[in-house]
């Protein structure tokens, strides 16, 4: 599987293992805990990923039936890759054309969460790769990647590591290796050695994906940047000081070269596009904590972009937040937030949170608040006390339709022998004790305070929800921004936020935030 850059989620499948796990058990498998079990827990970069193109079109596979959906993820379209690959199924039947669409179709559900319509997806794949005559050595590569990935998602890594030997030899035995599947394959077989302890091979293998990505795409390119990056994060782990110093601060010159935290946003090829992250050791990043809150701060070309994520937006609502800064200390004008924040869960499971609107937020605020108030007021004026008396004497007014003499004043329709009678009474001696629930008016105005109190503080938080919402702007040179993004998930451990500046994008892990 090829491990590609800004995709926003990474799952994992096997075709082969499909029948065995069911859908509810994939379910289960899907743990960050598995995925990260073949990726430095340094390296986040590697856990999500986008496919840049299936590796499926004419002159790779003899198919190029799905290349227009292909495209669309290559840019991260995934909405309208799926519905180019639906619509092109309808017209292909069998053979290495039929894999491809299935393919692009479901790297497309994948990218967008959809992971229930995948294992079925995938078993036909399977069926069709095992009668398929003259399928090319890229394709049954990549056949042998999902195996190894699913067969570490199982818990068996040394498995795993034999079986993403395979898939590698077999992109090498190619005559025209698909090169960013074969660097994605090679970036996997290092991730699992480096995962066993195997730092010296994972750095030998890291360094052969660096010679190709050199040769792909040029010494200074993003793709080769992003591989130091490996380099540096796993010299860091090894406490290789120097090295690792060095690589970051190479890969930081190359992306800082493109200026992309000043162009406007557009589509663009993955390995083109430039990640700014929080990685352990790097130069240009810092973290700090107080008051249980834990800020990261990251900066490029002198823009800094700080964040910091909590679990809970407001007393009435779960949400989680996130509390950003953006300051540009550049050159040029910088747009904020040109698409929309990533926040992808990592643990328990990994999710894309749903970003949601202030306004939508608000007013949730305000329609909860606004119906406990309305309970407390309610409750509360059905506040009563009771009122004890005692009567001396036979008491005044004769009711003779019981039969009982002189009786107390309030007898009757308000007493314990009348209609709807709220007291009662004893009589012995001449004396006549009554019992009577009486409104409780300091306590009906005490329920009116505190409804009042949760409406204003309702109001408040909704006002500061509107007021603080951090939306598409433009910040001028020499100005700071901030303010909140909010999300429909807020019970986590770990998280990865994904700030757009311009062209790029600021990355930020959280973990440990329960």
């Amino acid at each position: 599987m090829r491990r590609m850059e800004p995709g926003p989620i990474i799952s994992l499948f096997l075709v082969s293992l499909v029948s065995t796990f069911g859908l509810s058990a994939l379910a289960q498998q899907m743990t960050p805990a598995d995925l990260e079990a073949g990726v430095s827990g340094t390296d986040t970069q590697a856990v999500f990923q986008r496919r840049q193109d299936n590796g499926f079109n004419s002159g790779t596979t003899g198919g190029g039936s799905a290349a227009d959906s292909d495209n669309a993820i290559n840019v991260g379209d995934y909405a309208r890759a799926e519905a180019l690959a639906a619509d092109r199924l309808r017209t292909v039947s069998g053979g290495v054309a039929e894999i491809a669409v299935r393919l692009s179709l479901i790297e497309a559900r994948m990218w967008q969460g959809k992971f229930q319509t995948l294992p079925k997806e995938l078993k036909t794949v399977g069926s069709l790769l095992s009668r398929t005559p003259g399928v090319s050595d890229n394709l049954t590569a990549r056949y042998y990647d999902d195996l190894s990935w699913m067969t570490q998602i199982g818990g068996d890594p040394v498995k795993a590591e034999q079986i993403a030997r395979d898939a590698v030899a077999y992109w090498k035995k190619d005559s025209q290796p698909d090169i960013t599947f074969l660097c994605g394959g090679l970036d996997h077989l290092a991730h699992l050695l480096e995962d066993k302890g195997a730092f010296e091979e994972s750095m030998r293998v890291y360094q052969e994906i660096l010679a190709l990505q050199t040769k792909q795409h040029g010494a200074r390119s993003v793709a080769c940047a992003n591989q130091l990056e490996r380099m540096a994060a796993l010299a860091y782990r090894q406490g290789n000081q120097a090295d690792s110093q060095k690589w970051y601060a190479e890969a930081l010159s190359i992306k800082e070269e493109t200026l992309s935290v000043f162009k406007p946003f557009a589509p663009q090829k993955a390995e083109d596009a430039v990640f700014y992250r929080f990685l352990p050791g790097a130069p240009n990043v810092s973290r700090e904590t107080a008051d249980g809150v834990t800020r990261e701060r990251i900066t490029a070309n002198n823009v800094t972009v700080e964040a910091a994520l909590l679990l809970k937006a407001a007393d009435t609502v779960k949400n989680s937040k996130a509390e950003v800064r953006i300051t540009n200390g550049g050159n040029w004008n910088i747009k904020v937030l040109p698409q929309g924040a990533d926040l992808i869960v990592l643990k328990p499971r990994i999710i894309l949170a749903k970003q949601v609107q202030g306004e939508s937020l608000a007013q949730t605020i305000e329609k909860k608040g606004n119906s406990k108030a309305k309970w407390i007021r309610f409750w509360g004026s059905q506040a009563t006390a009771t009122s004890t008396t005692n009567i001396l004497g036979n008491g005044g007014g004769y009711m003779p339709y019981y039969g009982m003499g002189y009786m107390p004043a309030n007898f009757g329709y308000g007493g314990p022998m009348g209609y709807g009678g709220n007291s009662w009474y004893s009589g012995g001696s001449g004396m006549t004790t009554m019992v009577t629930n009486v409104p409780d008016f300091e306590a009906r105005q005490r329920a009116y305070q505190r409804a009042q109190a949760v409406s204003d503080q309702t109001q408040k938080q909704a006002s500061d929800v509107r007021e603080s919402e951090l939306g598409p702007s433009t910040l001028a040179v020499g100005n700071s921004v901030e303010g909140c993004l909010y999300y429909d998930e807020s019970k986590f451990d770990e998280a990865v936020l994904r700030i757009p500046i311009g062209k790029a994008v600021f990355e930020f892990r959280f973990d440990h935030l329960r």
